[in-house]
């Protein structure tokens, strides 16, 4: 079968549970690829260039992308649930699924375009905030793209800032109560989105609070007066994801800011909301696999080597049987972790160790399962491999990002040996 007739494979050749997603989000997520086909890949050698998009005074092609994906095709209304106005309520596989074919395009963009709900579900786990859902729900369903970053990392410490078993003793970001008003004092780097942010989930210590009561997540707006930001970090890829710092100095907001008013729920939101972070993390380098399997395929359709196409060479052969068998085993234990999430009263919640320790394995292992496909496909184009021209290289600087963010690989093993083998001390 030629390259014209040949049949395209779809998410149905891999492992993407399609029974599981409902035929509203299948079709939506045909809408995102068509935008993706359209508007995205065609730019995609531009991206790295507009790292700095966010300091440039004249209105550029990103700013286009960004107001027809979140406002145009309605993104930004999926992130809240129906009964506040929006088109939310999608499973964690939907959600991925939609992850999946935005990454594909390109991973700053899904970065960037996937970072509120991560927010918003720190306002629904384990309780709704109705004050805060409700103060943000006119923002989110509006008519401009509106972005909450989520402020965790701080400049002294990585992973750690973010590892519960050290019960808060490595975060710096203070926050007081003074009558009704939380004051924020601290430094948070490397939040994804941060300099088009409208508002900051902010991970802080309550001062005078003992664990479990003293970690918390405060809601602040990025115009409050003592919050500021420095100019954007260059990246060696995801360029158009601003990561930079963010200075909170005697910031005030209302006390109702903390996403959940319990401290014990807070808590539990703060696990889940790693839980969470890791396990759809893994969505954006399924993303990418898929960009460089296309890539790929298309390179071995229309190369030769000794009169024969290249992929009929058994060297060869071998090499594309690994990639493909990679996508298979990250796709088949990424969506089977995120079934196990859909059904918290089955397998527990997302707060608690067992899933921690799982979100924490599908991140690595989707990650180093990519990086072994998208490396192994770049080797084969030869020098097309590692030029932009072969489109391969920046999926591969990309993919490397999606296997640092959230809590980092190290932290991640940890996690699971704490989980699986018991380990205390470390």
């Amino acid at each position: 079968m030629d390259k014209t007739t040949r049949s395209p494979i779809g998410e149905t050749d891999f492992l993407q549970p399609s029974h599981l997603i409902s035929a509203e989000v299948s079709l939506f997520c045909q809408m995102l690829r068509k935008f993706v086909d359209n508007e995205v890949l065609s730019h995609a050698e531009e991206l790295d260039d507009y790292w700095d998009w966010t300091e440039r005074k004249e209105q550029t092609f990103v700013h286009g992308i960004w107001k027809n994906l979140l406002i145009g095709l309605g993104l930004q209304r999926t992130f809240l649930p129906e009964d506040f106005g929006g088109a939310g309520g999608q499973s964690t596989v939907e959600t991925a699924a939609m992850i999946q074919e935005v990454a594909r395009g390109d991973y700053g963009l899904a970065s960037t375009g996937f970072i509120s709900p991560w927010s918003i579900a720190a306002l629904m786990i384990p309780r709704r905030n109705e004050y805060l859902l409700k103060k943000l729900a006119p923002l989110l369903l509006g008519d401009d793209v509106f972005i909450i970053a989520s402020a965790i990392t701080e400049p002294h410490a990585g992973g750690s800032v973010e590892d519960v078993r050290l019960r808060g003793t490595q975060i710096r970001t203070r926050a007081r109560l003074e009558g009704d008003e939380w004051v924020i004092n601290g430094h948070k780097l490397w939040a994804s989105g941060f300099r088009e942010a409208n508002w900051f989930r902010v991970l802080c210590v309550v001062e005078g609070e003992e664990f479990p009561g003293n970690i918390a997540q405060i809601f602040v707006p990025a115009d409050a007066p003592g919050v500021s930001t420095s100019k954007p970090y260059r990246k060696m890829g995801a360029s158009i994801d601003t990561n930079g710092d963010i200075w909170f100095q005697d910031v005030r907001v209302p006390k109702e800011n903390r996403a959940q008013q319990d401290p014990e729920d807070d808590l539990k939101s703060v696990i889940a909301n790693i839980t969470i972070g890791r396990l759809t993390s893994a969505a954006f380098p399924l993303g990418i696999m898929k960009r460089a399997y296309e890539v790929l395929r298309d390179y071995v359709d229309s190369r030769e080597i000794a009169g024969k196409p290249m992929k009929e060479h058994g060297a060869i052969a071998h090499e594309l049987g690994r990639v493909a068998q990679n996508i298979l085993a990250a796709e088949g234990f990424f969506y089977s972790a995120a079934a196990r999430m859909d059904r918290p009263d089955t397998y527990g919640f997302p707060w608690e160790a067992k899933n921690v320790a799982l979100a924490s394995a599908v991140q690595n292992a989707v990650g180093e399962l990519g990086w072994d496909a998208v490396s192994r496909s770049l080797e084969l184009m030869g020098s097309y491999g590692y030029s932009r021209e072969g489109k391969m290289e920046k999926l591969l600087r990309d993919l490397k990002i999606g296997q640092i963010v959230v809590g980092g690989p190290i932290l991640r093993l940890v996690e699971i040996a704490r989980h699986y083998f018991g380990t205390q001390t470390v």
